[in-house]
């Protein structure tokens, strides 16, 4: 038998009395992921087993699956419990596949929710496919299929990277942040860059920023477009912003002015069209600048 029979047959039995929807859509991963693997030399048996195994644990208890997770993933993961599917069918993938177990497998059922910072050919094929299998209906998803379809690998990725963060932010959610990093390599294989306030906004979340306020400036001021307001823990974790913000901000051929505040529990950094605000949330209760802006336009990105 297969390898990949095998990964079949699990997942049939797992979904036999009940919830077809799920089992169409893993069958529609396969078939996608198989079919893309022939087209771009990859190992089609691997695609499958991946593809069978990435939503094994669905609908599995959240505490049976934290059993076999770090503390490090039960953390991760209770910050964003929609990675506990995949953490849990890929230690699955693990259990049942322990004399043929596959690295680079596992990782692709891990990753599979939006891919991971230089993924392999295998993780990016099995995470586009499920995005795009042919049970998908909502209309970006067949936008998206539509653009892989014509032969456009990464910037199908890149679209489905896109439209998965805008449905984040409008929940009034922070992307993970290495959501944002894949996005932004993407965004640079298809020739495209982050806007400023996506390359802000990815900054924030590396040093786990709390109460984004992003507030529309224009017309209301002739110097920015924005003001973003955020809260740290620390005022290590203020300036660590300083770095990861003159570093990410030029890299995206954006440039900034000034930095104010250095050292202090509050450092406000000028990228011309955007001022970025971090305080600790000492300072920022103590200042509540929210009150001059109450009348101004705002996006609470909360994480």
């Amino acid at each position: 038998m297969l390898l990949s029979d095998k990964a079949r047959n699990l997942v049939i039995e797992k979904y036999k009395n009940g919830n077809n929807h799920r089992l169409n859509h893993i069958l529609g991963v396969a078939e996608m992921a198989s079919f893309l693997a022939k087209k771009y030399n990859c190992d089609v048996e691997k695609a499958l087993i991946a593809s069978y195994m990435h939503d094994y644990s669905k609908y599995d208890d959240v505490s049976e699956i934290e059993l076999v997770l770090s503390n490090e993933e039960i953390e991760e993961c209770r910050k964003y419990p929609f990675l506990y599917h995949a953490y849990g069918s890929a230690y699955k993938y693990k259990e049942y596949f322990f004399d043929d177990f596959d690295e680079d497998v596992f990782n692709a059922i891990y990753n599979h929710v939006f891919g991971r910072p230089d993924m392999s050919l295998l993780e990016a094929i099995v995470m586009i496919s499920d995005y795009t299998e042919k049970n998908r209906e909502y209309p970006s998803c067949i936008e998206c299929r539509n653009i892989l379809l014509s032969g456009k690998f990464n910037e199908a990725i890149c679209y489905s990277l896109e439209k998965t963060i805008e449905i984040v932010k409008k929940d009034g959610k922070n992307p993970h942040p290495r959501q944002l990093i894949v996005y932004n390599q993407y965004l640079k294989k298809v020739g495209k860059k982050m806007t400023l306030e996506e390359v802000l906004l990815n900054d924030l979340a590396k040093v786990k920023a709390e109460d984004i306020l992003v507030y529309d400036m224009k017309g209301k001021s002739p110097f920015y477009d924005q003001m973003i307001l955020a809260s740290v823990s620390s005022e290590r974790q203020a300036q660590a912003i300083v770095s990861y913000v003159t570093e990410d901000v030029l890299k995206e051929g954006y440039k900034v002015r000034s930095i104010e505040g250095i050292n202090s529990p509050w450092v406000l950094i000028d990228c011309y069209d955007s001022i970025l605000s971090v305080f600790t949330k000492e300072e920022r209760q103590r200042f509540s600048l929210e009150k001059i802006y109450m009348d101004i336009p705002v996006k609470n990105i909360n994480q």
